[in-house]
């Protein structure tokens, strides 16, 4: 008869206990001989090195504020206001403020005066001046200056494009200029040198001029130590050195005119000039030159009066 083998419970629980400890030790301890398997990174313990020797903790750092600009746009001056909401700028080219000075600043003390050039004519004791745009005529209620001729030397060479003169030409004009402005008749006007014939358009023509011109009494342009010259009478007189009949021929002299009122006009005594010029070489522009002035004449010489009887 077969015999049957009955296992008791109790030997069983003990079997399946067994089992259960031995798979955690497999599992916990490597194998006999093996390496060792390292933990996971997040089961690592974290290492920092130490700090420096006088390592100090930053303090906690400040916000600013909430409107703070940033540190490199220009900050507004002190009183400073927003513009309004509609404020345009400017357009382009509009005139602007000048800045004002910087802070401290103080204007030159030596800062150089006007002065007049030498010979500058001067007005006599208690001159009082014209009304402005006054046309001083002889016999126009002005009381006579008294006024002393004073010696002049000028070399004067026409350069012009548009009109031609020879040299007896230029000087017949230039005489004529003289005598119309009130130079005293002995003057002297001598052409030359000349690289053409007489009667014969040329460039650049010149001539010398010697004159005698008035000037007021007690101007210090003519005391030179020596004796007082001799004083004559004298008035105002409007000149117009370009009054002519001839438009074409006027619109030709422009250049000649302008170098007059350059040259020749300032050893005269003048005042209220009046002139204008739109000279363009080579070609005519009728109506564009003018030149006016009041010029010191001197009075006409009395008869004697053995005559006048």
């Amino acid at each position: 008869m077969r015999s049957v083998k009955v296992t008791s419970p109790l030997r069983g629980a003990r079997a399946i206990v067994w089992a259960t400890l031995m798979c955690g030790a497999a599992f916990a301890e490597p194998a006999a001989g093996g390496p060792a398997e390292e933990p996971l990174l997040a089961q690592q313990p974290q290492e920092y090195p130490p700090p420096p020797p006088g390592y100090q903790p930053p303090p906690s750092y400040p916000q600013p504020a909430p409107n703070y600009p940033p540190p490199n746009e220009p900050q507004p001056p002190p009183g400073y206001s927003p513009p309004a909401p509609s404020y345009q700028p400017p357009p382009p080219g509009y005139p602007q403020y000048p800045p004002p000075p910087p802070p401290g600043y103080q204007p030159q003390p030596n800062y150089p005066q006007y002065a007049p050039p030498p010979n500058y004519p001067q007005a006599p004791p208690n001159y009082a001046p014209p009304a402005p745009n006054s046309q001083a005529m002889p016999g126009g209620g002005e009381p006579p200056l008294a006024a002393v001729w004073t010696p002049r030397e000028l070399r004067f060479v026409f350069m012009g494009f548009t009109a031609k003169y020879s040299c007896d030409g230029l000087r017949d004009r230039i005489r004529a200029v003289l005598l119309k402005l009130g130079a005293r008749p002995d003057l002297e006007v001598r052409q030359g040198p000349c690289s053409a014939p007489l009667g014969t358009p040329t460039a650049f023509p010149g001539v010398t001029i010697k004159m005698n011109v008035l000037e007021p009494a007690g101007s210090e342009s003519y005391v030179n130590g020596g004796a007082p010259p001799q004083v004559v009478p004298a008035h105002w007189k409007r000149v117009d050195l370009t009054a002519s009949n001839d438009a074409v021929k006027l619109a030709g002299d422009c250049e000649i005119i302008e170098q007059i009122k350059q040259s020749i006009l300032p050893k005269f005594t003048t005042r209220n000039v009046d002139y204008k010029s739109t000279c363009i070489p080579n070609q005519l522009t009728v109506g564009g030159t003018q030149l006016r002035a009041d010029v010191l004449i001197a009075d006409a010489p009395r008869p004697p009066a053995s005559a006048a009887r």
